[in-house]
């Protein structure tokens, strides 16, 4: 600076430096004088002014830049802002960085405090500024100045105070966590602002002119010699200058009305900078004119930062502005569209105010309201807003227009470019076409309210279509609600009305109910002897039942005793009479079953077992059972089946066979001499059974009668012919039952004609052979055929698809057994029961009962639970196969290669003969019981006590099936199988549990995790046990052992019989005797509690029900009341045939249960078990 100063003195003062000498020396004293007073008054006020427009600089800052940025954005006031992208500076240090700008101008701007922020505590404060503080604190209005040498130069020092001047300094100052003061009040002074300057630079231009006034004659003598040189290195210079300063100066009033603009909150206010000067800076000289062009160059382009600055500020706010005027807006409309909807409104009222609404917020000038009033005939017109009547529709669908896919799609449609005649908009003056079309359904949740549509000559905004969507679903529940309210109504209405009505009605009614009252109490009284009668004939059945079963009981065990002639005393003939005896027996039981039959029927009961009965087989066995009768009578006996008619026919074979019986026997017995035909044949679609005869035939005033129970033509005590009666009303109701009809045609005198009718159903269908002869091919449930062997082993084939049966029978032939086919699951459950086939292959996907069904029927069935199966099917269930119990499955199509593989896996089931099962058990007598109940079956038995023996054996060894007790000594059978659960080879062994104790519903949770393998069983029946391993091993009892074991098991043991009826007790004495047992006999209840207390040990008793003064139950109960006999084994035998005797016999303390007749295979079975016990 000093050498810039020396370049002008030389070029300015020089030539007239001796020119000046003398004056200079008179003025020498006075000049510094002058200057110091005159610099320290100009910088004095300049140092005002400089503080005045920092001050509304910060006061503008504060206000409108901190303020608002705080209030709209994320940003904080930091005194620390630098490198922080949130932060903008607090205005002190704002007011500091300015200061720092200003330094190289010759003044600068110093802000301090006694009260410091932490990052200015570093900041010294020297002599002066103490002196300040002190005298500004006590005059705040006051200007406190000294004129010091600072770095070698003159500097006046120029203090005023900075006061609290707003209420926003106040609240920042006290409320910054860096504060060092927090109890500021408006007008404190909380610091100072210091302007120092130079004196050269603070008075040089009154200096200069001070100097010019006084030495104006000598300067104008050297005006002349100096101008040139004063006009090219100074005056140029000075003047772009000053140029550019008042250039500067006239951009301020810009600035500042833009700054009051914003200040008052007037966003609107363009500010448009003005031109700043173009300053050419090249070549600009280094003394203090070229400083000053410099400086006023660097403020000019400090101006234009701050110009481009306050635009974007502005346009910052502005923007904010608008998104908040528009959110303003929104919520505006949505109040507005609220107070509308507000209240009870009619419908059409309420639509009409909601369309008007729309119309008037949105401008537009046509409009309608759709809305769905649940008539089930589309949207309904509910208001319209300058709508032409002619224009538009009533009624909206969905899909239909624009509307109507609104409606279908649930999202708002805009149309921008209307298509000319789409829409016209009217008034008195004239009409134009709207330039936007909006569609805007009206939902809420999944249920389509309604639909809006508006038109206006401009394109809806975007802030429009946002509000439109925003108020969419409140205007749906709007309608809805008002929709509810008023079909509420309409049904309060209507139930009025018709509470009305019904209210008329009841006073209707209540005249009538004293009639029906009385009428109800006869029904009733009625209803109860009908009951009693009801009951008196069950009772009488029950006991009717009773009397026929306990002599036929002897007589069959007897008859069966003389044809097995252990004694071999019998001859040919004497067999052939027990053989007679038994074969009539089983007739009467037959005739008791015929009178079951009836109840059955009245009550509505009868089951039915259709399946595919073969019609010759039929006609075989009615004319094997019929023809000796006929021989001896001396009639001619005829069965035929006519031309087309169907060698096999879907019925219950049992029920027609049943009718047929008593129609034959029936013509039979009326015949004395000529012929009786039974002829099959086809009429329409049913299969008619003619039954004719030559007999006495049937009066026409008895051919209905007949059909009654107990009736006949001739019911005098007289009557040649002898009968119940019941054939001819038990083959009625059988015929009625199976959905077919019984006819009589008959001439007295010259015979009768009875035909059944049944319809054909699948017998329809089945292949005939010419003039009533079988076909060449036997039907698909056909036994099998005459030339194959009667000791080949026979294959039960189940598959609904002829062809591919036709297919499996052939390969079956080839393997060298004997097909059997069933045409569905129903057909294959009654040849495998009726046929004993050696193996099963099952399809899955059949009609009426699939695959699964018939695997759990014959699983469920003892006869064919043993039975090897595999299945074929469409279905890749291979796992749901094995679970049910079945070798595997394959899927169809099946290749040869894979039905040889079946058929290796069926031998190889069929070898393994001999099967192996571990019972284990702590009770030794138990497992004696258990060990003989299974032995000599195929079945190797293998014992143990304790749980750990147990696994041992099953890790060392190959079992087919475990029988596992609960409550084992050593471990639980819980552990025991979760002990075989965590062994890989033992998962997947079948598994029984034998237990006597009660379980717990969580010990049977338990229980179920191994479903796949465990069976619970309980103690009341060890058949059922047996049962259950058998359906394991794949053996079945086939009529119970050899005599030769069953004597074995049996001899010794001691058995009371206790029955009223000598009948009974002889023949099961004589029964069990021949198998070394001992038989103890007692006539009723009272005895056999006499014999009991008499006998040191008893090992099983044998119960009858129905006994004079102490029955079954009674006794059975006084037995279970001793503590001695409480495991004492006790069959109960009762002939009474009705439901729930098996559950009172179990109930009363029996451990089983035995209907007469006594099957003699199963009682001595159920001895043999329960004695091993």
């Amino acid at each position: 600076m000093l050498a810039r100063s020396s370049s002008l003195f030389w070029k300015l003062f020089l030539p007239i430096a001796l020119l000046l000498a003398g004056c200079g020396l008179v003025i020498s004293a006075l000049l510094p004088i002058l200057i110091s007073e005159n610099a320290e008054r100009d910088a004095v006020d300049s140092a005002q002014a400089t503080v005045r427009q920092f001050l509304l600089l910060r006061k503008y800052y504060t206000e409108n830049v901190a303020a608002r940025v705080l209030a709209q954005t994320a940003m904080q006031v930091d005194p620390d802002y630098r490198g922080k992208e949130n932060a903008i500076p607090l205005p002190a240090t704002m007011i500091h960085d300015l200061s720092d700008l200003m330094q190289g101008g010759g003044t600068s701007l110093r802000l301090y405090s006694p009260f410091p922020f932490p990052q200015r505590r570093e900041r010294a404060l020297d002599q002066f500024a103490r002196d300040a503080w002190s005298y500004l604190e006590q005059n705040p209005d006051g200007v406190f100045s000294r004129t010091e040498t600072l770095h070698g130069r003159s500097t006046v020092r120029v203090a005023l105070a900075d006061r609290m001047s707003a209420q926003a300094c106040v609240s920042c100052h006290n409320s910054h966590p860096q504060s060092p003061k927090t109890d500021w009040k408006l007008g404190d002074v909380r610091g100072v602002l210091e302007v120092d300057s130079t004196r050269e630079a603070a008075s040089a231009t009154r200096i200069v002119s001070w100097v010019l006034s006084a030495f104006g004659a000598v300067l104008v003598l050297m005006a002349v010699a100096l101008r040139v040189f004063y006009q090219r290195n100074v005056a140029q210079p000075l003047h772009r200058a000053l140029d550019s300063a008042r250039a500067l100066a006239d951009s301020r009033a810009g600035h500042v009305a833009a700054v009051q603009a914003v200040a008052n909150g007037n966003l609107d206010h363009d500010f448009a900078p003005g031109p700043l000067p173009q300053l050419d800076l090249a070549g600009v000289a280094h003394d203090e004119a070229g400083d000053l062009l410099l400086s006023v160059a660097g403020l000019a382009e400090s101006q234009r930062s701050f110009d481009e600055a306050f635009t974007r500020m502005t346009e910052a706010l502005r923007t904010s502005n608008l998104a908040e005027r528009e959110r303003d807006w929104l919520k505006s409309g949505q109040n507005e569209l609220n107070t509308v909807m507000r209240g009870e409104q009619e419908l059409a009222g309420l639509g009409q105010r909601i369309l008007d609404f729309f119309a008037r917020r949105l401008q537009a000038r046509v409009g309608a309201l759709y809305v769905d009033e649940g008539m089930g005939a589309g949207m309904c017109l509910l208001a319209g807003h300058g709508l032409a009547q002619e224009r538009h529709p009533a009624r909206v669908a969905p899909g239909e227009g624009l509307a109507g896919q609104a409606i279908r799609d649930g999202k708002p449609v805009l149309v921008s470019e209307v298509p000319p005649g789409y829409l016209e908009i009217g008034s008195a003056l004239g009409s134009a076409q709207p330039a936007c079309v909006l569609v805007l359904p009206l939902q809420h949740g999944r249920n389509m309210v309604g639909v809006m549509e508006l038109g206006a000559f401009r394109r809806f905004s975007e802030n429009e279509l946002a509000f439109v969507d925003l108020c969419a679903e409140a205007v749906a529940i709007g309608l809805e609600v008002n929709i509810t309210r008023h079909r509420t109504r309409s049904l309060l209405a209507e139930t009025a009305q018709q509470a009305e009505e019904l209210r008329v009605q009841q006073e209707e009614l209540q005249q009538s109910n004293a009639e029906l009252e009385e009428r109800a109490d006869l029904l009733e009284r009625q209803r109860e002897e009908i009951q009693r009668v009801s009951a008196y004939k069950s009772e009488f059945m029950a006991n009717m039942s009773h009397e026929l079963r306990t002599p036929l009981n002897s007589m069959l065990i007897l008859s069966a005793l003389l044809k097995e002639n252990k004694a071999h005393n019998l001859n040919q003939r004497q067999l052939e009479y027990a053989g007679t005896i038994h074969n009539a027996g089983r007739d009467l039981l037959n005739l008791i079953n015929d009178i079951l039959d009836l109840a059955k029927m009245e009550a509505g009961k009868v089951e039915l077992n259709v399946g595919p009965v073969e019609l010759s087989t039929l006609c075989d066995d009615l004319l094997a059972q019929f023809l000796p009768q006929a021989e001896q009578k001396g009639l001619q006996l005829l069965v035929e089946r006519l031309p087309g008619t169907p060698a096999a026919a879907m019925m219950d074979g049992q029920r027609v066979q049943q009718v047929l019986r008593n129609l034959l026997a029936n013509a039979l017995k009326f015949t004395r001499q000529g012929s009786v035909a039974l002829r099959i044949s086809v009429a329409g679609e049913q299969l008619s059974f003619a039954v004719s005869d030559t007999g006495i035939g049937v009066p026409a005033d008895k051919q209905v009668t007949i059909f009654e129970a107990f009736r006949q033509a001739d019911g005098s005590i007289s009557r040649h012919y002898g009968g119940t009666g019941l054939g001819l009303s038990i083959s009625l109701q059988l015929a009625r039952t199976m959905g077919g009809a019984l006819h009589l045609h008959s001439v007295e005198g010259e015979g009768s004609t009875f035909t059944f009718m049944l319809p054909l159903q699948a017998g329809a269908g089945a292949r005939t052979g010419p003039g009533g002869e079988e076909a060449d091919t036997a039907p698909a449930s056909a036994k099998p055929a005459p030339g194959e062997g009667d000791g080949a082993r026979r294959i039960l084939i189940v598959e609904d698809d002829p062809f591919f049966a036709s297919l499996l029978a052939d390969f079956v032939r080839g393997r060298g057994y004997t097909p059997l086919v069933a045409a569905d699951g129903e057909q294959g459950l009654q040849l495998a029961r009726s046929e004993a086939p050696h193996a099963v292959l099952l399809d899955v996907m059949m009609a009426r009962m699939d695959g699964w069904e018939v695997m759990r029927e014959l699983r469920a069935d003892p006869r064919t639970c043993h039975l090897p199966v595999h299945f074929i099917s469409c279905l890749d269930e291979i796992q749901r196969a094995r679970d049910l119990g079945a070798l595997g499955l394959v899927t169809k199509p099946v290749s040869p290669d894979q039905l040889a593989q079946v058929f290796d896996t069926i031998e190889q089931a069929w070898a393994g003969a001999l099967k192996r099962v571990l019972v284990v058990e702590d009770d030794e007598s138990q497992l004696s019981s258990l060990a003989a109940l299974l032995e000599g079956r195929e079945v190797e038995v293998v014992r143990c006590r304790s749980g750990h023996e147990a696994l041992d054996l099953l890790v060392h060894g190959h079992f087919d099936c475990m029988v596992l007790d609960l409550g084992l000594q050593d471990m639980s059978g819980y552990q025991v199988l979760e002990a075989m659960q965590a062994t890989a080879g033992l998962r997947q062994l079948p598994v029984v549990i034998h237990s006597g104790q009660d379980l717990a519903r969580d010990q049977l949770r338990m229980l179920n995790r191994y479903a796949r393998s465990v069976i619970i069983k309980g103690a009341h029946s060890p058949q059922r046990l047996f049962s259950e391993v058998q359906l394991f091993l794949h053996s079945v009892e086939q009529g119970g052992r050899a005599v030769q074991q069953e004597a074995l098991a049996l001899a010794g043991s001691k058995v009371l019989v206790v029955d009223d009826d000598m009948r009974n007790l002889f023949s099961l004495a004589s029964l069990l005797g021949d198998r070394g047992v001992q038989v103890l006999e007692a006539e009723n209840g009272l005895e056999a509690l006499d014999k009991l207390a008499a006998e040191a040990k008893v090992d099983a008793v044998l119960m009858d029900i129905m006994m004079p003064q102490m029955d079954g139950y009674e006794a059975m109960r006084r037995i279970r009341a001793n503590a001695r006999f409480k495991d004492l084994p006790i069959i109960a035998m009762t002939a009474k045939a009705m439901p729930g005797d098996h559950q009172h016999c179990l109930e009363a303390g029996a451990s089983d249960y035995l209907a007469k007749p006594i099957d003699t295979a199963q009682l001595l079975s159920l001895l043999r078990v329960w004695i091993r016990r």
